[in-house]
């Protein structure tokens, strides 16, 4: 009776031992389960910070152009010429895209930002080109 008495406490002994070892890898556990949830995290703000970012470059691009648009419109509406006003009305399509353009880039969402950002990039491109081809076709009325 005496060695059963001691073989339970014994076995009483090792489930007390396992349990707490138990404990302590559950512990352990949670731990990794809040680091991750907190790297997680982390993660998540330096992608919304990084969109963020790339947001505020391209709608600073496009308000830099849009700026000039303006400023040579107000300009071209001193002049009075025909000429002029054809400039302007060319000038006010390309402004109107970019308009429209600075829209799409402040209502993007991290899942159509690529596709809006190559949108913003296409018409940069191609306002250059036309402000480039503006001021050959328009070049009197730039001094």
């Amino acid at each position: 009776m005496r060695i059963l008495l001691y073989l339970l406490a014994a076995a009483t002994f090792s489930a007390c031992q396992e349990s707490g070892k138990q404990q302590e890898k559950k512990e352990e556990l949670k731990e990794g389960v809040e680091k991750i949830g907190q790297d997680v995290k982390e993660t998540a703000k330096d992608a919304g910070d990084y969109l963020d970012e790339q947001r505020k470059k391209v709608r600073d691009d496009l308000q830099e152009r849009k700026d000039e648009i303006d400023l040579k419109m107000k300009e071209l509406k001193k002049d009075g010429s025909e000429k002029s006003t054809k400039a302007r009305k060319q000038l006010l399509e390309l402004r109107d895209q970019i308009n429209r353009e600075l829209e799409d880039v402040k209502n993007s969402s991290a899942s159509t930002w690529e596709e809006t950002r190559r949108g913003a990039d296409t018409l940069l491109k191609k306002s250059d080109r036309e402000w480039t081809e503006f001021k050959q076709e328009f070049k009197d009325l730039f001094q």
